[in-house]
């Protein structure tokens, strides 16, 4: 498993989900880790983007001075088709970063009163600091620094609802998710939201961004014919893993709380093929639709020690398929949680850790019923 770490761009206020055209927002935003407890120590140049029209440009304005950012407005007076804005991440700044900024017309000539414009805005590291090529899994995903292989996941606002109109006042209130994208070897690409407060199911997290980098990696290994995912959270594993070994049915389940984030995701990706359902761990009768599941996903699931045993209660009856593996991610953060590998002997399963993964974030380990 890889020392390296990987930090995300994080929005801790998204833009407004609706705004007018030249309209002042502010966007509060950070680089920290999966789990917001190590904050990046550098200062990083970032670059933020419009996406979805070449109408419309970021014009960034300086915090608390409310005039225009030098950077920014000379580089619209030498281009005004310019769609990106410069910003800096300053480590020593807490709390986060607060930027204004305004979404404007980049012609001259207005558009119609009444024009209504979808945008995402995204934050990613400048490409002229890119030492090396995007990553081939998380989508524009590059590395902070040329010496090492620490990672920067860029984010995505979720869509804008632009509207021109004569009065640039209406209220708006910030947006409450985000979104990452990810890759397919075929060049798809996949939508994941995610909420911008903290939390544990609708989050994405290293050990989910390490699975679908080894599914990639080691796609013609795998027999997932059909699927289910335990604890699927946001729902990234499943998705990723239904669409890159074009399986034919994907059961992601999870708690209660989790169910409509996943269910917004499957909707995002038009994957029809991939059904969101309850499941609560335990010794509980089988259920019947998964008796033909021969790949079971579990990312970042060992955490909570306490429940290990219901994990294993449930694995019991979801691998009695003789054809069925369960494939899982892990990344220590408590040695403790190692005690599950003990259990999962005790119980008569099988577990072999896959070599070769040392540029993972993430441990991979095969699980499978010793008596068959």
């Amino acid at each position: 498993m890889s020392d390296s770490p990987i930090f995300y761009i994080k929005f801790l206020k998204p833009p407004p989900t609706e705004c007018i055209i030249g309209q002042q927002f502010p966007i509060v935003w950070t680089i920290e880790s999966d789990l917001g407890d190590v904050s990046y120590w550098e200062p990083v140049p970032v670059t933020c983007v419009i996406q979805g029209t070449s109408e419309l440009r970021v014009n960034v304005i300086n915090d608390n001075k409310g005039k225009r950012n030098n950077v920014a407005q000379k580089s619209y007076m030498r281009s005004p088709t310019n769609k990106a804005a410069s910003l800096v991440y300053n480590p020593l700044q807490g709390g986060g970063m607060v930027t204004h900024m305004t979404i404007e017309e980049t012609s001259a000539q207005s558009l119609p009163v009444g024009t209504s414009i979808s945008v995402e805005l995204s934050l990613m590291l400048s490409s002229n600091t890119s030492h090396q090529t995007t990553h081939p899994v998380w989508y524009q995903a590059q590395q902070l620094l040329p010496s090492s292989t620490v990672w920067l996941i860029p984010i995505w606002s979720m869509p804008i609802q632009l509207t021109v109109a004569k009065q640039r006042h209406l209220k708006t209130s910030g947006g409450d998710q985000a979104q990452r994208l990810f890759q397919l070897d075929t060049g798809a690409v996949i939508r994941i939201s995610e909420d911008a407060e903290e939390s544990i199911a609708r989050h994405v997290w290293d050990c989910g961004l390490g699975m679908c980098q080894f599914m990639a990696e080691h796609k013609n290994e795998i027999k997932g014919d059909c699927i289910l995912e335990l604890g699927s959270g946001t729902g990234l594993v499943g998705i990723y893993a239904g669409k890159l070994l074009n399986s034919s049915q994907v059961y992601l389940t999870d708690l209660a709380d989790a169910l409509g984030i996943m269910q917004q995701n499957v909707d995002i990706n038009h994957a029809e093929n991939i059904e969101v359902a309850e499941l609560s761990w335990g010794s509980h009768s089988a259920d019947d639709r998964y008796k033909t599941v021969n790949l079971v996903l579990l990312t970042d699931v060992l955490y909570n020690q306490g429940s290990h045993d219901v994990l294993l209660d449930t694995l019991e009856w979801l691998l009695e398929n003789e054809n069925s593996k369960a494939l899982l991610s892990y990344k220590e953060r408590n040695p403790a949680e190692r005690d599950f590998f003990m259990k999962i002997k005790s119980r008569g399963f099988m577990y072999e850790q896959v070599m070769g993964t040392e540029h993972l974030i993430c441990e991979v380990y095969w699980i499978t019923k010793e008596t068959r």
